[in-house]
């Protein structure tokens, strides 16, 4: 159930988002989703406050769409087509004047690691993914000769 209702907040989060930025005003996108002005205030802010201050449609993340597959909107192949498709980034320690932090700052392949380490993903699904990784920053890595 808990799938369920991630997947749906997700899905009012994106209609609120597209519907502000196709210039309605809160009170009009409050009425139409059946939900409060302050309500769509508050989701805007948090949007915003995530973008540094600007108001931008909000891309599906691997938990995303892992959760999509655990509320049943996807099967698993459908979640594996949509998984190779994303641009994963790798996690950093950030550095300040050339030394590093104590602190990570985690890509979207973490995302990934979470679901394995979770029991999201089977190691078979993993492993299929970290190929399919693998080979893409091959192909993108300049050939050395």
């Amino acid at each position: 159930m808990g799938a369920q209702k991630r997947v749906a907040d997700f899905r009012e989060r994106q209609k609120i988002v597209e519907a502000a930025m196709a210039g309605l005003n809160q009170k009009l996108i409050a009425d139409s989703l059946e939900v409060s002005q302050p309500h769509i205030s508050r989701l805007l802010a948090a949007v915003k406050r995530q973008n540094a201050g600007a108001l931008r449609e909000i891309p599906r993340t691997a938990l995303d769409i892992i959760t999509e597959r655990d509320a049943g909107v996807i099967n698993d192949e459908q979640m594996m087509q949509a998984l190779k498709e994303l641009d994963y980034t790798d996690g950093e320690v950030p550095e300040v004047n050339g030394v590093a932090t104590d602190a990570y700052v985690r890509g979207s392949w973490d995302d990934i690691e979470f679901a394995f380490q979770r029991d999201r993903l089977t190691f078979d699904q993993y492993s299929e993914l970290f190929t399919a990784r693998r080979d893409q920053q091959h192909e993108a890595a300049p050939d050395a000769e």
